[in-house]
Protein backbone atom coordinates (compact mmCIF):
# COMPACT_ATOMS: atom_id res chain seq x y z
CA UNK A 1 0.00 0.00 0.00
CA UNK A 2 1.79 3.38 -0.99
CA UNK A 3 1.58 6.57 0.86
CA UNK A 4 -1.09 7.96 -0.92
CA UNK A 5 -3.74 5.09 -0.50
CA UNK A 6 -2.76 5.09 3.08
CA UNK A 7 -3.92 8.70 3.56
CA UNK A 8 -6.70 8.16 2.01
CA UNK A 9 -7.55 5.33 3.85
CA UNK A 10 -6.78 7.38 7.35
CA UNK A 11 -9.03 10.59 6.00
CA UNK A 12 -11.99 8.33 5.15
CA UNK A 13 -11.54 6.55 8.81
CA UNK A 14 -11.55 10.29 10.27
CA UNK A 15 -14.34 11.09 7.94
CA UNK A 16 -16.22 8.29 9.41
CA UNK A 17 -15.32 9.12 13.12
CA UNK A 18 -16.65 12.57 12.86
CA UNK A 19 -20.07 11.66 11.21
CA UNK A 20 -20.66 9.41 14.09
CA UNK A 21 -19.30 12.32 16.61
CA UNK A 22 -22.24 14.51 14.59
CA UNK A 23 -24.54 12.13 14.77
CA UNK A 24 -24.50 11.35 18.34
CA UNK A 25 -24.07 15.35 18.69
CA UNK A 26 -27.58 15.54 16.88
CA UNK A 27 -29.19 12.98 18.71
CA UNK A 28 -27.78 14.16 22.25
CA UNK A 29 -30.05 17.76 20.88
CA UNK A 30 -32.73 15.75 19.96
CA UNK A 31 -32.91 14.04 23.25
CA UNK A 32 -32.60 17.53 25.35
CA UNK A 33 -34.69 19.05 23.22
CA UNK A 34 -37.44 16.32 23.57
CA UNK A 35 -36.28 16.49 27.31
CA UNK A 36 -37.20 20.55 27.30
CA UNK A 37 -40.29 20.25 25.12
CA UNK A 38 -41.90 17.54 27.80
CA UNK A 39 -40.63 19.48 30.46
CA UNK A 40 -42.63 22.74 29.26
CA UNK A 41 -46.00 20.95 28.56
CA UNK A 42 -45.64 19.20 31.98
CA UNK A 43 -45.05 22.43 33.00
CA UNK A 44 -47.66 24.44 31.50
CA UNK A 45 -50.40 21.66 32.19
CA UNK A 46 -49.47 22.29 36.00
CA UNK A 47 -49.65 25.85 35.56
CA UNK A 48 -53.05 25.90 33.40
CA UNK A 49 -54.54 23.23 36.37
CA UNK A 50 -53.75 25.38 39.55
CA UNK A 51 -55.28 28.20 37.48
CA UNK A 52 -58.81 26.32 36.46
CA UNK A 53 -58.76 25.35 40.14
CA UNK A 54 -58.11 28.87 41.51
CA UNK A 55 -60.84 29.63 39.12
CA UNK A 56 -63.16 26.80 40.43
CA UNK A 57 -62.43 28.20 44.06
CA UNK A 58 -63.14 31.81 43.08
CA UNK A 59 -66.56 30.06 41.59
CA UNK A 60 -67.51 28.19 44.81
CA UNK A 61 -66.91 31.27 47.14
CA UNK A 62 -68.95 33.43 44.75
CA UNK A 63 -71.69 30.74 45.07
CA UNK A 64 -71.73 31.44 48.83
CA UNK A 65 -71.89 35.18 48.13
CA UNK A 66 -74.77 34.51 45.84
CA UNK A 67 -76.75 32.78 47.89
CA UNK A 68 -76.14 35.47 50.91
CA UNK A 69 -77.41 38.09 48.57
CA UNK A 70 -80.71 36.50 47.72
CA UNK A 71 -80.83 34.78 51.15
CA UNK A 72 -79.98 37.70 53.70
CA UNK A 73 -79.00 40.84 51.61
CA UNK A 74 -82.07 41.26 48.87
CA UNK A 75 -84.62 38.28 48.73
CA UNK A 76 -86.62 38.44 46.48
CA UNK A 77 -90.60 38.16 47.35
CA UNK A 78 -91.34 37.32 43.69
CA UNK A 79 -88.83 34.21 43.49
CA UNK A 80 -88.00 33.50 47.15
CA UNK A 81 -85.52 30.94 47.51
CA UNK A 82 -86.20 27.41 49.40
CA UNK A 83 -84.99 26.85 53.17
CA UNK A 84 -84.74 23.27 53.01
CA UNK A 85 -82.62 22.29 50.99
CA UNK A 86 -83.30 22.52 47.19
CA UNK A 87 -80.66 23.14 44.89
CA UNK A 88 -80.76 26.41 42.77
CA UNK A 89 -78.39 26.28 39.97
CA UNK A 90 -76.92 29.70 39.13
CA UNK A 91 -74.58 30.31 35.31
CA UNK A 92 -71.49 32.90 36.51
CA UNK A 93 -68.84 33.37 33.84
CA UNK A 94 -67.45 30.28 32.73
CA UNK A 95 -68.54 28.01 35.18
CA UNK A 96 -71.91 26.53 36.64
CA UNK A 97 -72.97 26.78 40.40
CA UNK A 98 -75.28 24.58 42.08
CA UNK A 99 -75.85 25.99 45.72
CA UNK A 100 -77.74 24.56 48.48
CA UNK A 101 -79.43 26.54 51.21
CA UNK A 102 -81.05 25.02 55.00
CA UNK A 103 -82.65 27.59 57.14
CA UNK A 104 -80.41 26.25 60.23
CA UNK A 105 -84.06 26.27 62.53
CA UNK A 106 -84.71 22.99 60.30
CA UNK A 107 -81.93 21.23 62.27
CA UNK A 108 -81.41 20.02 66.12
CA UNK A 109 -79.48 22.85 67.66
CA UNK A 110 -76.97 20.60 70.16
CA UNK A 111 -76.94 23.61 72.76
CA UNK A 112 -80.54 24.36 72.92
CA UNK A 113 -82.80 21.46 71.44
CA UNK A 114 -85.06 20.39 73.55
CA UNK A 115 -83.64 16.80 74.69
CA UNK A 116 -86.37 14.24 73.29
CA UNK A 117 -85.58 15.61 70.03
CA UNK A 118 -81.62 14.87 70.11
CA UNK A 119 -82.36 11.92 71.78
CA UNK A 120 -84.74 10.87 69.04
CA UNK A 121 -81.83 11.67 66.55
CA UNK A 122 -79.38 9.33 68.20
CA UNK A 123 -82.26 6.25 67.92
CA UNK A 124 -83.56 7.16 64.21
CA UNK A 125 -80.51 8.15 62.52
CA UNK A 126 -77.69 6.95 65.02
CA UNK A 127 -78.94 3.36 65.18
CA UNK A 128 -78.69 3.16 69.05
CA UNK A 129 -81.22 1.61 71.45
CA UNK A 130 -83.29 3.90 73.39
CA UNK A 131 -81.04 3.19 76.67
CA UNK A 132 -78.09 3.92 74.71
CA UNK A 133 -79.20 7.34 73.17
CA UNK A 134 -80.54 8.43 77.00
CA UNK A 135 -77.02 7.24 78.44
CA UNK A 136 -75.27 9.14 74.98
CA UNK A 137 -77.60 12.14 76.12
CA UNK A 138 -76.55 12.05 79.72
CA UNK A 139 -72.86 12.68 78.73
CA UNK A 140 -73.50 15.28 76.42
CA UNK A 141 -74.96 17.09 78.99
CA UNK A 142 -72.27 16.74 81.09
CA UNK A 143 -69.93 17.55 78.57
CA UNK A 144 -71.92 20.97 77.75
CA UNK A 145 -73.15 22.05 81.09
CA UNK A 146 -71.03 24.77 83.33
CA UNK A 147 -71.74 22.16 87.23
CA UNK A 148 -69.85 19.23 88.06
CA UNK A 149 -72.59 17.06 88.91
CA UNK A 150 -72.95 13.85 87.59
CA UNK A 151 -76.29 12.61 85.32
CA UNK A 152 -76.95 8.99 86.07
CA UNK A 153 -75.39 7.77 83.14
CA UNK A 154 -72.91 10.60 82.42
CA UNK A 155 -69.43 11.47 82.65
CA UNK A 156 -67.41 14.09 84.44
CA UNK A 157 -63.44 15.43 84.74
CA UNK A 158 -62.50 12.43 87.17
CA UNK A 159 -64.11 9.80 84.36
CA UNK A 160 -62.39 11.52 81.34
CA UNK A 161 -59.56 11.18 82.83
CA UNK A 162 -59.58 8.01 83.86
CA UNK A 163 -60.47 6.81 80.22
CA UNK A 164 -57.45 9.32 79.27
CA UNK A 165 -59.35 11.99 77.36
CA UNK A 166 -59.69 15.90 77.59
CA UNK A 167 -63.51 16.51 78.80
CA UNK A 168 -65.96 17.75 79.75
CA UNK A 169 -65.91 21.35 77.77
CA UNK A 170 -67.97 22.40 80.50
CA UNK A 171 -69.37 24.97 77.89
CA UNK A 172 -71.69 25.22 74.47
CA UNK A 173 -70.69 23.70 71.98
CA UNK A 174 -69.07 26.06 69.36
CA UNK A 175 -69.04 23.91 66.58
CA UNK A 176 -70.75 20.13 65.57
CA UNK A 177 -67.57 18.94 65.36
CA UNK A 178 -66.75 19.20 69.05
CA UNK A 179 -69.42 16.75 69.95
CA UNK A 180 -66.89 14.19 69.15
CA UNK A 181 -64.98 14.87 72.13
CA UNK A 182 -67.81 13.58 73.94
CA UNK A 183 -67.23 10.34 75.76
CA UNK A 184 -68.68 7.21 73.76
CA UNK A 185 -69.37 9.26 70.40
CA UNK A 186 -67.86 7.45 68.02
CA UNK A 187 -66.96 9.22 64.54
CA UNK A 188 -69.52 6.53 63.18
CA UNK A 189 -72.47 7.58 64.78
CA UNK A 190 -71.37 11.21 64.55
CA UNK A 191 -70.94 10.67 61.00
CA UNK A 192 -74.98 9.38 61.01
CA UNK A 193 -75.85 12.66 62.31
CA UNK A 194 -73.81 15.34 61.50
CA UNK A 195 -76.29 16.45 58.53
CA UNK A 196 -79.23 16.82 61.28
CA UNK A 197 -77.70 19.04 63.93
CA UNK A 198 -76.14 22.63 64.27
CA UNK A 199 -74.93 25.08 66.79
CA UNK A 200 -76.58 28.16 64.63
CA UNK A 201 -80.08 28.04 65.24
CA UNK A 202 -80.56 28.68 68.59
CA UNK A 203 -83.50 27.12 69.56
CA UNK A 204 -85.22 24.77 71.37
CA UNK A 205 -87.48 23.75 68.68
CA UNK A 206 -87.40 22.93 64.76
CA UNK A 207 -88.98 24.67 61.87
CA UNK A 208 -90.52 21.68 59.90
CA UNK A 209 -90.28 23.94 56.66
CA UNK A 210 -86.73 23.51 56.45
CA UNK A 211 -86.00 20.41 58.32
CA UNK A 212 -84.65 17.16 56.19
CA UNK A 213 -86.60 14.07 57.20
CA UNK A 214 -83.84 12.66 59.25
CA UNK A 215 -84.48 15.23 61.66
CA UNK A 216 -88.68 14.48 61.30
CA UNK A 217 -88.23 10.79 61.75
CA UNK A 218 -86.52 12.00 65.29
CA UNK A 219 -89.51 14.13 66.76
CA UNK A 220 -90.31 11.99 69.63
CA UNK A 221 -93.54 9.27 69.12
CA UNK A 222 -94.07 10.49 65.30
CA UNK A 223 -95.23 8.44 62.90
CA UNK A 224 -92.57 8.09 60.13
CA UNK A 225 -95.32 7.47 57.23
CA UNK A 226 -96.81 11.05 58.19
CA UNK A 227 -92.99 12.43 57.56
CA UNK A 228 -92.99 11.15 54.32
CA UNK A 229 -96.62 12.07 53.49
CA UNK A 230 -95.72 15.86 54.64
CA UNK A 231 -92.58 16.09 52.64
CA UNK A 232 -94.02 15.10 49.62
CA UNK A 233 -96.60 17.13 49.86
CA UNK A 234 -93.82 20.02 50.67
CA UNK A 235 -91.82 19.55 47.78
CA UNK A 236 -95.10 19.80 45.18
CA UNK A 237 -96.40 22.51 46.93
CA UNK A 238 -92.63 24.23 46.48
CA UNK A 239 -92.56 23.14 42.71
CA UNK A 240 -96.12 25.09 42.47
CA UNK A 241 -94.27 28.31 44.21
CA UNK A 242 -97.31 27.52 47.11
CA UNK A 243 -96.11 27.85 50.82
CA UNK A 244 -95.46 24.45 52.80
CA UNK A 245 -98.14 22.30 54.52
CA UNK A 246 -98.91 22.44 58.13
CA UNK A 247 -97.06 19.74 59.56
CA UNK A 248 -98.99 16.86 61.41
CA UNK A 249 -98.25 16.51 64.80
CA UNK A 250 -95.18 17.03 66.76
CA UNK A 251 -96.66 19.90 69.80
CA UNK A 252 -93.77 20.83 71.85
CA UNK A 253 -91.21 19.82 69.43
CA UNK A 254 -91.58 22.21 65.81
CA UNK A 255 -92.37 25.71 65.60
CA UNK A 256 -92.38 27.50 61.98
CA UNK A 257 -89.80 30.28 63.77
CA UNK A 258 -87.04 31.01 61.02
CA UNK A 259 -83.53 31.18 62.58
CA UNK A 260 -80.88 33.64 62.10
CA UNK A 261 -78.28 31.27 60.24
CA UNK A 262 -78.13 29.62 56.95
CA UNK A 263 -76.00 26.10 56.43
CA UNK A 264 -75.13 26.42 52.44
CA UNK A 265 -73.16 24.08 50.17
CA UNK A 266 -71.65 25.32 47.20
CA UNK A 267 -70.47 22.85 43.94
CA UNK A 268 -68.80 24.83 41.39
CA UNK A 269 -67.80 23.08 37.90
CA UNK A 270 -65.83 25.33 35.09
CA UNK A 271 -67.17 24.78 31.64
CA UNK A 272 -64.78 23.09 29.74
CA UNK A 273 -62.67 21.80 32.56
CA UNK A 274 -62.41 19.03 35.10
CA UNK A 275 -62.11 21.57 37.58
CA UNK A 276 -64.44 21.66 40.07
CA UNK A 277 -64.63 22.57 43.83
CA UNK A 278 -66.50 22.89 46.99
CA UNK A 279 -67.55 24.79 49.65
CA UNK A 280 -69.87 24.61 53.01
CA UNK A 281 -70.35 27.77 55.25
CA UNK A 282 -72.91 29.05 57.84
CA UNK A 283 -73.96 32.27 57.00
CA UNK A 284 -75.95 34.71 58.93
CA UNK A 285 -76.76 38.81 59.20
CA UNK A 286 -73.90 41.31 59.23
CA UNK A 287 -72.69 41.66 62.39
CA UNK A 288 -70.77 44.68 61.90
CA UNK A 289 -71.48 47.98 59.84
CA UNK A 290 -68.71 47.17 57.81
CA UNK A 291 -69.41 43.69 56.54
CA UNK A 292 -72.48 42.83 54.16
CA UNK A 293 -73.01 39.13 55.70
CA UNK A 294 -71.28 36.94 58.77
CA UNK A 295 -69.26 33.71 58.35
CA UNK A 296 -70.18 31.67 61.25
CA UNK A 297 -68.42 28.76 59.61
CA UNK A 298 -66.43 28.03 56.39
CA UNK A 299 -64.78 24.93 54.84
CA UNK A 300 -63.82 24.54 50.97
CA UNK A 301 -62.20 21.94 48.85
CA UNK A 302 -62.72 18.22 48.45
CA UNK A 303 -62.69 17.97 52.40
CA UNK A 304 -66.22 19.45 52.30
CA UNK A 305 -67.31 15.44 50.80
CA UNK A 306 -66.41 13.93 54.20
CA UNK A 307 -69.54 14.88 55.97
CA UNK A 308 -71.85 15.88 52.35
CA UNK A 309 -71.18 13.74 48.93
CA UNK A 310 -70.92 15.56 45.69
CA UNK A 311 -74.11 13.66 44.60
CA UNK A 312 -76.51 14.77 47.69
CA UNK A 313 -74.62 18.24 46.44
CA UNK A 314 -75.92 17.99 43.11
CA UNK A 315 -79.28 16.08 43.54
Amino acid sequence: MNMKTATRLQCVRQSGIALVIVLWIITLLALMAGSFAYSMRAETRLVTSSNERAQARALADAGVAYAAFKLLLQPDPEDPWPIEGSTREWRFGQGTVIIRARDTSGLIDINQAERGLLTGLLVTAGGLSQEEAEALMDKIEDYRDADDARHSNGAEASDYAAAGLNGPKDNLFESIDELQQVMDMTPELFSRIADAITVDSRQKTINPDAAPAKVLYAIPSIDPALVDSFIAERQGNLEQDLPPPPFPGGEGFVSNKLGIAYHVQVSAQLDNSAAKDYVEAIISRRRRVNEAFFVNHWRAGPAVLATQTEANIQE
